[in-house]
């Protein structure tokens, strides 16, 4: 970190550890089957997540307020990455999904300054009854 700033470095850091992520970066890329699904500052990704796979890997983070609870895995297979689904490639995964999901596939879109998401229920074509003001769903 020193060095980072001392010598005005860019450091691209690929992890599947978020723990370390959120103490090294400045902005953070979530990817998902090759495919970049959230995109924002560190800060933003951590506190407002608006993917549902960025949701889902944020619930499992460890933390000391909650010890004693059992890690969970996204349920659901996952895809094959040489033959991935049609549309978003998390929609067979998603607690979330809706048919479109499976047809077409999510632009990445600003949903936020900054804040960048690939998902139907961010960008007006799901089903905004079921959005809730941190952009994820109320199910």
């Amino acid at each position: 970190m020193q060095l980072r700033q001392e010598l005005n470095l860019t450091i691209l850091f690929i992890s599947h550890d978020l723990s370390v992520v959120r103490h090294i970066a400045d902005r953070v890329v979530i990817m998902y089957l090759g495919r970049i699904v959230e995109s924002a500052p560190t800060d933003q990704v951590f506190e407002h997540p608006r993917h549902p796979y960025t949701q889902a890997l944020l619930e499992e983070i460890p933390r000391l307020d909650r010890r004693r609870r059992a890690f969970s895995t996204i349920r659901g297979e996952i895809p094959s990455p040489v033959n991935p689904p049609g549309g978003c490639h998390f929609h067979p995964r998603c607690p979330h999904a809706f048919a479109a999901c499976s047809q077409s596939r999510p632009p990445l879109t600003l949903a936020a300054p900054g804040h960048r998401v690939a998902c139907l229920l961010n960008d007006g074509l799901g089903r905004p009854d079921q959005i809730n003001s941190m952009g994820g769903t109320d199910r």
